[in-house]
């Protein structure tokens, strides 16, 4: 590496990053932990020469959309035209900086994750976990009001994301990032199967419901005792709790003929294996009060098979204060997620009383 290098941050990491992550923009791991404030390009006549190659035919840099670029010395962030500058520490742990070209260095995907704690709410930090430890991947990675690509490779794991926090403990963002980062599921396939996962095993300080937290796609094999019963000798639950249940995520392209008889199949087959399958839609997740009434299902279907702490469990979620705290918890979450809410006219009566759309309890 030259005497001299660029490591992008803030608004110019939002564009990029989506990019590295669908191959686009390839990137190679450093072993480099340490960028003493004198190597980081901070002058102009050290911005230019080095060549922004690729990344400026990606990336639009001008007055009005000047390129981001983070220095490891407060003194260094000078006025340039065409750049902003952040502040990073000088150490870093390792792996953390990876190249996309000469002298032109990005954080890794864990270290993007700790530096939008600074910026992001909880729910929305713990989607953005979910989306680099999941299958689906927006242009703008943690902002869902962008278009979002499904079936891509996920770039990290909880495991790494939560390692990486703890060895950055006591940096910016860190404490946030350690509370959201517990709650990364792995392997999520969209951002409403997330939402319907979060809203069941997130505690009720959070606005969940604190049960069981199930796993996301997982494939299952099905033991030889029961390979009698069932077609298959795998199946991949959406979102499952072990031997007890399945909510099954049906998305738009489940409503294709072909696609539904798969789903038939599969579904009988799983019930053939003494698992419960609830099946959520689009529609489940469009009021505060549909999603009160899954989540209620899905407690009643975990109750059966844990017995009496979670009957208990479920008594103590039924009061209106808990209720009106999953509906906030919801909202929430589904603003992160980039769906808009439906007004629902169902109303809450009693704690064990639901008025639902038509009016009937």
């Amino acid at each position: 590496m030259a005497d001299k290098a660029i490591l992008l941050a803030g608004k110019t990491l939002d564009v990029v990053m989506p990019m590295i992550r669908s191959g686009r923009l390839p990137a190679r791991q450093t072993d480099i932990c340490h960028l003493p404030p004198e190597r980081c390009a901070s002058r102009m006549r050290d911005l230019l020469s080095i060549n922004l190659g690729q990344l400026a035919s990606l990336v639009e840099v001008s007055e009005d959309h000047p390129l981001r670029v983070a220095v490891t010395g407060a003194s260094l962030r000078h006025r340039v035209p065409g750049f902003e500058f952040s502040t990073f520490p000088e150490e870093f742990p390792k792996g953390t900086l990876l190249e996309i070209a000469a002298n032109i260095l990005v954080p890794s995907f864990e270290c993007y994750f700790l530096l939008k704690a600074r910026d992001l709410s909880f729910e929305k930090l713990v989607l953005l976990g979910i989306e680099l430890t999941g299958r689906f991947a927006h242009a703008r990675m943690g902002d869902a009001s962008t278009a979002c690509e499904f079936l891509v490779d996920p770039v990290t794991t909880s495991r790494e994301l939560s390692n990486y926090v703890e060895e950055c403990a006591g940096t910016t963002g860190s404490r946030p990032a350690r509370a959201a980062v517990s709650w990364v599921l792995d392997n999520a396939y969209s951002p409403r199967e997330a939402v319907i996962a979060l809203e069941q095993c997130l505690p009720p300080k959070r606005g969940g419901r604190g049960y069981p937290r199930p796993i996301l796609n997982a494939e299952i094999s099905v033991p030889p005792s029961l390979r009698h019963l069932v077609a298959r000798d795998t199946f991949t639950p959406d979102v499952y709790w072990p031997e007890l249940l399945d909510v099954e995520y049906d998305g738009g392209y489940h409503n294709e003929e072909a696609q539904v008889e798969r789903d038939k199949a599969r579904v009988a087959d799983i019930q053939a294996m003494g698992i419960a399958v609830i099946s959520a839609t689009k529609l489940t997740l469009s009021t505060c009060e549909r999603a009160e009434l899954l989540g209620r299902q899905i407690g009643s279907c975990l109750a059966k098979g844990i017995g009496r702490p979670m009957r208990r469990r479920n008594a103590r979620l039924d009061s209106l204060e808990r209720v009106s705290e999953r509906a906030a918890l919801h909202a929430r979450l589904m603003d992160a997620a980039g769906s808009s809410l439906s007004r629902g006219s169902a109303r809450w009566d009693a704690p064990w009383g639901f008025a639902g759309d038509d009016g009937q309890a």
